[in-house]
């Protein structure tokens, strides 16, 4: 029973980084019979109040036709490997936070993500939803570096 076992959460996004971490996860991790849900994560920018309503409905629409784009180019991906999984869409301004969330709300047994690679530095001034997952997540966390 497929069910019975948590599932594993994959974070992708339209980055080489969530497709290598998807190849490893096959490659390294997959067991048949756990349900993958492959999480997709886009940002919700605070809009500017100067701002016209058509440039916000111009970047609502670019972001739900990237979004469409991706879950076809994860569906053709995960069939092509003959893996069930289902395609999950969590709109958040912080996408590590969205990550964590879904996985407590799932069950999740692991959360598979890649990385950027950013230095200290750099990931210190901006952020890192890896780092933000493996510190917050109440299941093991693998991050694929590639």
């Amino acid at each position: 029973m497929a069910d019975s076992k948590p599932p594993v959460i994959l974070a992708v996004d339209g980055s080489d980084n969530a497709d290598q971490a998807f190849d490893w996860y096959m490659k390294n991790f997959y067991k048949p019979g756990v349900k993958l849900i492959l999480l997709h994560c886009p940002e919700i920018y605070l809009y500017d109040y100067n701002m016209s309503p058509g440039r916000v409905s111009e970047l609502q629409r670019e972001v739900s036709e990237n979004t469409t784009a991706l879950k076809d180019k994860w569906a053709a991906k995960t069939a092509g490997a003959g893996v069930p999984a289902e395609f999950m869409i969590e709109y958040s301004q912080k996408p590590g936070h969205a990550i964590v969330d879904v996985a407590n709300r799932a069950g999740a047994g692991c959360i598979v993500t890649g990385t950027r690679g950013l230095g200290k530095v750099r990931r210190t001034l901006l952020g890192s939803v890896s780092d933000h997952v493996i510190h917050h997540a109440s299941c093991p966390v693998l991050v694929c570096r590639t």
